[in-house]
């Protein structure tokens, strides 16, 4: 046996025999946060001995110590239903806010059911046979603790016990390695003397460095203070220290949720739960995510349509790793599907779903893989964290729409739809069926005199690698307006900013000369089309402080420079120099938006910059 632990974030092990342990409990849970909490409840109502640690002094996670009160989507049910409908009972008969009352109302559920809660507790290392945890070793009360288990679970969100275990591990996008935006909190009082929060974008950071999330703490907070974000009515009561990240490793697991799988309809059966949300990634910077997220974001348009995703348990077990569960966001899904798979009631009963499943498993004698699907199940519907009646697939949910959304089979549907200005469910019909018929039909298309319906086929054909659509995308791209689609409810694309980054991903080498008049051309920014979107519209989301337009062109057009000598290794040399010349100064940064450096805003432009300097220098 030995132990391992962390030294300046890299593992580091030595020998370590069972003399060691002072104590054993079947079931460790390490983290007692917006999942750690329910894991610890779900297995003391199942009867088993479990111990839960946290470094924060209460339960309950970025719900409690971090203010996130409410809900972003999310499937409800659970354990964590009982719990919201006595917190909101409790809040006028204890004079506190729904977030104080969760905290007093989980903590009791799990003392009340024989769980054992450690808090302000600092894991420090992990006991492992092989690839088996046989315990974790912590420190609490200035005091060092080794404590055996059958079974421990990491519930600590930034995968702290499955990195000093040395499981393998995945992490941000593959352009430029980051996470998603952070955020920070302020809780004010509104004009009616209710208790309000907002949720403030405050960057990008690594999790992992101590530095870098002290800086991005203050930077957050002192942001909040701009004249750009004073309150207009009501008072500030105070900005929450715990702030919010979004993202940080994920577990590389037995079976790995990605979002090819999800739009192509591979799910994975036998869930214990399922997720439900839209792919909620916040950063402005599309031009970086993967081709994947591009084609639905950005091309489709279908940014605020939801998915249900059904985890299993093969999500929550480290690849190749024994008697080790994990709870939290930092479960097995791809940095795109992290985006969706990490909101509070899906987390709530992602912990639910690994306390039950230890439970079992323990109980059993067995590992958690080894639990019939056959008993986990039944317990699972009986508190409602799996319900047949959240597979819903995809689907618009929200006050505008709620429509599913399905491939269209029908010609003249899609015709219909490709000459409207909400074309996203046509676009994504064609992008998944490369069919003769329907490329044929969007190929006569494409020559009608609408120049909606032409322009919609030509993006319908870039979706489908057909270079036929190039002089058309081209077309756009040199016309380039202000036109934005209106599929959804917030944060649609621009139909210029669609047209570069297609003909970037089919390496076009007549759109050079357009891309370099975008970047280099100083009196590109005097075009109409940057300047014509004045009134603030949550379709399009335009603020005094950001350009959206701008942006939107001038990120995809350097990223489609990049795409280009990716595919056109000859042209290398020609599109460095235009991203030199492009980026050499901070001219794109300051036309972008008037905020100042460490601010979300500053850092979209900021990320696209470094991303093409980062080659071309």
């Amino acid at each position: 046996m030995i132990c391992r632990w962390l030294k300046n974030g890299q593992p580091v092990e030595a020998p370590a025999d069972e003399s060691i342990f002072t104590e054993h409990i079947p079931l460790i849970v390490v983290g007692v946060g917006t999942a750690g909490a329910y894991a610890v409840l779900a297995a003391a109502k199942q009867g088993l001995a479990v111990l839960g640690i946290d470094c924060n002094s209460g339960a309950g996670g970025m719900g409690t110590y971090g203010y996130v009160s409410g809900y972003y989507y999310g499937a409800a049910g659970g354990l964590h239903v009982a719990i919201d409908r006595q917190a909101e009972q409790l809040c006028d008969a204890l004079f506190v806010d729904t977030v104080e009352a969760k905290r007093y109302l989980v903590e009791k559920e799990a003392l009340r059911h024989g769980a054992r809660l450690r808090f302000e507790a600092r894991l420090i290392g992990v006991f492992l046979e092989g690839t088996t945890v046989r315990g974790i070793r912590f420190l609490a009360d200035g005091q060092l603790h080794a404590v055996s288990s059958d079974i421990a679970i990491d519930a600590t969100a930034e995968a702290d016990l499955c990195r000093m275990a040395g499981c393998a591990l995945l992490g941000g996008r593959s352009s430029d390695g980051k996470m998603r935006p952070f955020t920070s909190v302020k809780v004010w009082l509104n004009e009616d003397g209710q208790i309000a929060r907002t949720n403030h974008d405050s960057g990008y950071i690594d999790p992992y460095d101590d530095s870098a999330v002290t800086c991005g703490i203050l930077q957050a907070h002192a942001s909040q203070l701009l004249p750009e974000f004073h309150l207009q009515r009501g008072k500030t009561l105070f900005l929450v220290p715990q702030i919010g990240i979004r993202e940080g490793m994920r577990i590389e697991a037995e079976k790995t949720l990605d979002m090819a799988g999800i739009l192509d309809g591979q799910l994975a059966p036998d869930p214990l739960f399922h997720a439900y949300a839209d792919f909620d990634k916040h950063g402005k910077d599309n031009a970086l995510e993967s081709d994947t997220m591009l084609d639905w974001t950005v091309a489709c348009n279908l940014s605020t349509v939801c998915a249900a995703v059904p985890v299993p348990a093969s999500a929550l077990v480290p690849h190749g790793f024994r008697s080790l569960l994990v709870a939290g966001r930092h479960l097995g899904v791809d940095h795109d599907v992290a985006s969706l798979v990490r909101m509070k009631r899906d987390m709530h009963r992602c912990g639910e779903s690994a306390g039950t499943l230890a439970a079992l498993a323990i109980r059993r004698g067995c590992q958690p893989l080894d639990v019939p699907y056959a008993e986990v199940q039944p317990l699972l519907l009986a508190t409602g964290c799996l319900n047949p009646a959240h597979a819903v697939g995809l689907r618009f949910d929200d006050k505008e729409r709620r429509d599913s959304v399905r491939p269209l089979t029908d010609l003249d549907a899609l015709r219909e739809a490709l000459a409207s200005d909400m074309p996203g469910i046509a676009l994504f019909t064609c992008r998944q069926n490369r069919s003769e018929p329907i490329r044929a039909a969007l190929r006569q298309w494409l020559a009608d005199p609408d120049p909606l319906l032409s322009g919609n086929c030509a993006l319908a054909l870039g979706l489908q690698a057909d270079p036929a659509c190039l002089p058309v995308l081209r077309r756009i791209i040199r016309d380039r307006d202000s036109f934005y689609y209106k599929d959804c409810r917030r944060t649609n694309q621009l139909r210029s900013a669609i047209a570069i980054y297609l003909a970037g991903k089919l390496g076009d080498i007549e759109v050079l000369p357009l891309l370099e008049t975008i970047l280099c051309d100083q009196a590109e920014f005097d075009r109409p089309l940057y300047h014509d979107i004045r009134e603030t519209s949550y379709k399009f989301n335009p603020t005094q402080n950001f350009n959206q337009v701008y942006f939107q062109i001038v990120s995809h057009a350097a990223m489609a420079v990049q795409r280009v000598m990716d595919l056109r290794p000859e042209l290398r040399e020609r599109g460095h120099r235009i991203l030199r010349e492009a980026f050499a100064s901070d001219r794109h940064l300051r036309l972008t938006t008037s905020m100042p450096p460490g601010t979300y805003e500053y850092a979209q432009m900021d990320n696209i910059r470094q991303v093409v300097l980062a080659e071309a220098l």
